[in-house]
């Protein structure tokens, strides 16, 4: 696109839709491992370290998020800009309410299937739909917004060696004697979302590339696709990877095989 030209509102690009694809595949792999170790099926402890690095996609997903929510915001410029803030209120909330849907049901399973007292507290999607909301009055601040950014990430980290009530679980403190699972506190995710809208900012002012880029091929269309449809691909990888390894175990145990530990 020439410099200086906007880019219609309506125009993706497929480098941000891919790398949301990459960092979902990478989310689908810490669950499949995870679920694989509720049923026994791998050594927690020999897979562990694995489990440390793949969080790293949920960070860049978070990140990606940021960058696109400046994207229509810069692409907005002169023009009145309140429906678009609605329009991401609207989107936070769904999201917030299919978060709380899978915490209950997540933790229905884990009390079925574990009943070790340690269930689904503020997960990925209430902290993306909570994210999405408070990062409107941030919007504005375009690049600058590294500076909050680094502010909230290393405030999430000062607040995670805090014990403290549950009711500021929300913000990262938490109690001693609680350990959630999925859980995904205001600070620092707020941070890493404004580091996106920053990196945004810069790379894509006014909304379009300040940079050249090949066309997607067939692997980054592939990603792309994936990236385009993160929330239904989010809900419903969890109970697919599930079901499928029950069959997996019952067609194994039909068959005389025993799974795990590997």
């Amino acid at each position: 696109m020439p410099e200086g030209q906007p880019a219609r509102v309506e125009e993706r690009y497929w480098e941000i839709d891919a790398i949301r694809g990459l960092s979902l595949l990478a989310m689908i792999v810490f669950h499949t491992i995870f679920i694989l170790g509720v049923f026994n099926i791998i050594n927690g402890s020999v897979w562990i370290w694995i489990c440390s690095y793949i969080p790293l996609g949920t960070s860049v997903f978070v990140i990606i998020s940021g960058a696109a929510l400046i994207l229509r915001h810069g692409r907005m410029s002169g023009k009145p800009r309140g429906q678009y803030y609605i329009a991401i209120v609207k989107r936070g909330i769904e999201v917030i309410f299919i978060g709380i849907a899978v915490a209950l049901l997540g933790s229905l399973l884990i009390k079925i299937f574990i009943d070790d007292g340690n269930y689904m507290y503020f997960n990925f999607l209430q902290m993306m739909g909570v994210s999405m909301i408070l990062c409107i009055p941030f919007l504005s601040l375009g690049k600058w917004n590294f500076i909050p950014a680094i502010f909230f990430i290393l405030l999430g980290g000062f607040l995670e060696t805090i014990s403290g009530p549950a009711w500021l679980m929300i913000f990262g403190v938490i109690p001693s004697d609680f350990f959630p699972r999925d859980f995904f506190p205001i600070f620092p995710w707020l941070g890493v979302m404004l580091l996106g809208i920053s990196i945004g900012s810069i790379l894509y002012p006014q909304g379009y590339r300040r940079y050249h880029i090949r066309p997607a091929g067939k692997i980054g269309t592939i990603l792309a696709q994936i990236g385009k449809y993160p929330l239904q691909v989010y809900v419903v990888h969890i109970p697919l990877v599930g079901l499928t390894i029950i069959h997996i175990l019952i067609i194994a145990g039909l068959l005389g095989f025993s799974l795990g530990p590997l």
